[in-house]
């Protein structure tokens, strides 16, 4: 007995050693495992526990005993949320996992959103005299647009979506068909923006189905992603035909717990979502949360999360982006260059623009600011790969991921590197990827292809046949053109398509 006690610590000892282990290691520098910027990393009295299959309980209940656990009411696929004594996280968690019912044990890490942890205030406190920008009211002329261009009064600024060509995407596609599950603060419910396009979301941190958003974060994640185009107000979304489910994790000061987000990653993955944005992070490297981001890949669905701001910051490695399974964003600047804040590593998969990037600015319906941030990135990414599955949606995740990957502009050094991953994404770039590679019957009917470049070719006869004229695909830059791109064939929800940007 003596000497299986003896074991029984030696292995305690070394699962709380891995634990810290895991804990610091996404300081970056020598801190408390505990703390990383005075913030805690994981969520006092809280941990989460997963039974082995054909299991409900512990074997051994006298460890229960010892660390005071008691069940909480939080649980989903098989993860169950305890309480235990403050302080005691670790070893609890440490202790548990030793049990033959248990698959494992963990803190509940506490998360952020991607850019709140140095200002978290509510957003009925914060300060809105900056940067304002109101769309209301704006009287366009008829030298600040091209007559197809898009009416929206704060499209001239959007100088992301010139960046990465969204004007020649759009030709093919807006997003229609397809659901990016927005798991964040919430969203504006009745911003107009969003109207007629969002589906029932879910709220975790109240435990209802009202995802309303009191922090705004949500809702500027949502707005790059998929805000309304050619609406005569703010701004136009990447994916401005795609639906939005707004899912809340984040409180009205940015900050949450990984049990939620573990839970909202099953929840959106059964009711049916396509794409996941997450501009969201956390310091724990959660095997619930890698767990759940299974789950949602084994169903088809494509998640994205912001690599974090915290670059000048010691650059932690951050979750859920750092976890397999997702595609962490990081974020570029107006002249492709790596934004000063934005988080790299290894885990870095692409960059989009992070940069001024302009997004509603809630609780007001009129005012739009121009923000930074990966949160700020991640959408951009989420928003291609809807208009990717717009138009293929029997890709599987893992191929979308390819395309944007693939079609990427290379940035920084010569192929993939820690601040740029694969590069900056190219709207048109990846859509003329996903329709010259695939065989034309897969793709939806609604699909803007653009007909055969025509040739000069006289007919057999001696009579010179008729050719139609190319209308170029505009880049967002005047000497980079595609030659010979027909006007595309109208579809049932055609978006005006400027021909210059703004």
């Amino acid at each position: 007995m003596v000497q299986n006690s003896r074991v029984r610590s030696v292995l305690i000892c070394l699962l709380l050693l891995l634990l810290h282990t895991l804990a610091a290691s996404c300081v970056g520098d020598a801190q408390a495992p505990r703390l990383i910027r005075r913030q805690e990393t994981y969520v006092s009295g809280r941990i989460l526990i997963k039974y082995r299959p054909g299991a409900t309980t512990l074997s051994l209940p006298a460890k229960a005993e010892e660390f005071d656990l008691q069940p909480s009411d939080v649980s989903c696929a098989s993860v169950h949320v305890y309480r235990v004594r403050p302080g005691s996280e670790l070893e609890a968690a440490a202790t548990l996992t030793l049990d033959p019912s248990v698959e494992y044990a963990e803190p509940d890490y506490l998360i952020f959103a991607a850019g709140s942890i140095a200002n978290s205030a509510p957003l009925s406190l914060r300060a809105l005299n900056s940067g304002r920008a109101y769309a209301k009211n704006r009287t366009l002329s008829s030298s600040e647009w091209d007559a197809d261009a898009p009416n929206d009064p704060l499209y001239d600024k959007q100088w992301a979506l010139a960046k990465i060509k969204a004007e020649g995407a759009w030709k093919i596609a807006g997003g229609n068909d397809v659901t990016i599950a927005v798991i964040d603060s919430g969203t504006d419910l009745d911003h107009p923006e969003f109207a007629d396009r969002i589906v029932d979301g879910h709220d975790f941190v109240n435990g209802d189905d009202e995802p309303d958003d009191d922090y705004g974060h949500g809702t500027q994640v949502a707005g790059v992603a998929a805000a309304a185009a050619n609406n005569e107000l703010g701004i136009a979304g990447l994916a401005w035909d795609a639906k939005i489910l707004p899912v809340k994790v984040l409180d009205n000061r940015g900050r949450g717990m990984s049990s939620n987000l573990t839970c909202a990653l099953y929840w959106v993955a059964d009711k049916g979502a396509h794409v996941v944005n997450i501009s969201i992070i956390s310091f724990g490297p959660s095997l619930g949360m890698q767990s759940a981001i299974n789950y949602a890949v084994e169903e088809d669905v494509l998640i994205f999360a912001a690599a974090g701001n915290l670059f000048e910051d010691g650059n932690p490695l951050t979750y859920p982006a750092a976890h397999e399974g997702v595609v962490a964003v990081a974020a570029s600047d107006k002249d492709d260059g790596h934004a000063w804040f934005s988080s790299a590593g290894s885990f870095v998969d692409i960059a989009a623009p992070g940069v001024s990037v302009y997004s509603p600015f809630p609780p007001s319906h009129e005012e739009y600011r121009s923000v930074y941030g990966t949160s700020l990135a991640s959408p951009h990414g989420a928003g291609l790969a809807a208009l990717i599955l717009s138009v293929a949606p029997s890709l599987q995740p893992q191929e979308v991921g390819e395309i944007i990957q693939e079609s990427a502009a290379d940035l920084g050094d010569t192929g993939r590197d820690d601040k740029f991953g694969h590069g900056r994404i190219d709207a048109q770039a990846a859509m003329t990827l996903t329709i010259s590679s695939l065989p034309e019957q897969i793709f939806v009917p609604s699909a803007r292809f653009p007909s055969p470049t025509p040739t000069d070719t006289p007919t057999p006869t001696g009579t010179p046949s008729e050719t139609t004229t190319g209308t170029p695909t505009p880049t967002g830059t005047p000497s980079e053109t595609a030659t010979g791109t027909p006007t595309p064939t109208p579809s049932s929800t055609p978006l005006p398509t400027p021909e210059s940007s703004g």
